[in-house]
């Protein structure tokens, strides 16, 4: 979100109302509900990312780069995530064959804007999928990490309007603020209220891990907009009233979920009592 849009807040505010309730349900859910719901996030942002580049006069394999997104969500829900080689190959393989359909031509641009989607939105939109299948991976810790991406977002929003001064990333996104920044790793931080209800993690670690979070999201953010910026356009295209594509809804998210299962495999390593 930019922290100094002003229009479109009432859009944004009931469109919230209805999505929030159905991804922290699906996600509660867990199970395939979850797959279901990171299906959605990561098809559709596949094919944003793609539709973006194809403006650009590029020619990627949009629709076959959905397809292995969605193909390896499906790998990591029911074969799990402990052997992602034997989906990598498949995916550079195919991709990598499949270009040479489109002539010789800009080949080596269409292969590679394919694979970078692939694993841009497939790859790193699979961790929550992931991370439900770690030891301790409940669904309070998959709702706690969105909690925490959101109220990073809004916080870092509310931050910027009143208190931004000192541009953060002005070549990137000139609306984020150094105060948007801060305000974002606050408001990350406010899950941890809810400790009792994780009680299998330490308050140090619950704080760690929104410390994570709120900064992956934050980079996030700033990756997607960079990209965009390159590509020369504004938003992705238009999906969710208020909030414009999926991958602008979800771009912290494909950090944010990342940088949590890292966390959670490498330096928390939490245990039940």
């Amino acid at each position: 979100m930019t922290e100094g849009s002003n229009g479109q807040l009432t859009p944004r505010v009931l469109s919230a109302c209805v999505f929030v309730p159905i991804v922290l349900g699906l996600t509660w859910y867990g199970g395939w509900g979850l797959l279901a719901l990171v299906c959605a996030i990561v098809g559709r942002s596949t094919w944003e990312l793609l539709h973006m580049v194809e403006d650009r006069g590029h020619r990627p394999l949009k629709w076959i780069a959905v397809g292995l997104s969605l193909l390896w969500c499906l790998w990591v829900q029911i074969l799990g995530s402990d052997s992602l080689l034997t989906p990598a190959l498949i995916v550079v393989v195919l991709v990598l064959g499949l270009a040479l359909l489109r002539g010789v031509d800009g080949y080596l641009g269409n292969s590679l804007f394919t694979l970078g989607a692939v694993l841009f939105v497939g790859l790193l939109g699979s961790t929550p999928l992931v991370l439900s299948q770690q030891p301790d991976g409940s669904a309070q810790i998959l709702v706690t990490v969105l909690l925490s991406i959101w109220l990073t977002d809004a916080a870092a929003y509310g931050g910027g309007r009143l208190w931004g001064r000192r541009k953060l990333v002005p070549e990137i996104s000139p609306n984020k603020t150094g105060a948007g920044f801060i305000s974002g790793l606050v408001g990350g931080l406010v899950p941890a209220l809810g400790h009792s209800y994780v009680a299998f993690w330490s308050l140090p670690q619950l704080l760690g891990l929104l410390l994570v979070v709120s900064i992956a999201g934050q980079v996030g953010d700033i990756v997607e907009s960079a990209i965009k910026r390159d590509l020369g356009v504004k938003d992705a295209p238009a999906l969710i009233p208020g909030h414009g594509g999926m991958i602008d809804r979800f771009d912290s998210y494909l950090f944010a979920f990342p940088a949590a299962l890292i966390y959670f495999q490498l330096l928390a390593c939490p245990e039940k009592p």
